[in-house]
């Protein structure tokens, strides 16, 4: 296995961490549709890996690569008010807590190889009694 695939699976574990440590839910099943999710899996994440750019520095010195990720977080509640404030709460929130610091823990504490955790897009998709958040994440590391 190399070093840099140990590196994303370490940084996309870290983002389920932070995003856990806040109160978000995960689970192995899928679900096709939202109104599905139990509501003890509420709220609910998702981190979808998206790709990465990377950067050809030609030997002379370590590259750096930008990993896409999409974070959906899915909410519910019957007073329509109240899920606009959740769903606001929730987009500062987990932009706040995405930070380089957030992402080097555990096995990425010594290398530190994350430069920059950007937020770049947040979306809210209403659904009645539901709404579903959407995160466009970009995270900078350096390859080894």
């Amino acid at each position: 296995m190399s070093q840099n695939f140990a590196t994303i699976k370490s940084i996309t574990d870290n983002v389920q961490s932070v995003l856990q440590a806040q109160g978000i839910k995960f689970s192995r099943s899928t679900f096709e549709d939202e109104k599905n999710i139990p509501a003890p899996l509420l709220p609910f994440g998702g981190i979808y890996y998206r790709g990465e750019d990377f950067q050809y520095t030609h030997g002379q010195r370590p590259g750096y690569a930008e990993a896409d990720f999409f974070v959906k977080v899915v909410l519910r509640d019957r007073d329509s008010a109240e899920l606009i404030r959740s769903a606001q709460k929730w987009m500062h929130l987990l932009r706040d807590v995405l930070t380089v610091n957030a992402i080097n823990i555990e096995d990425l504490a010594v290398s530190k190889p994350a430069s920059l955790v950007t937020v770049e897009r947040g979306d809210v998709e209403n659904k009645g009694d539901m709404a579903v958040l959407g995160f466009k994440v970009r995270i900078r590391y350096r390859e080894t």
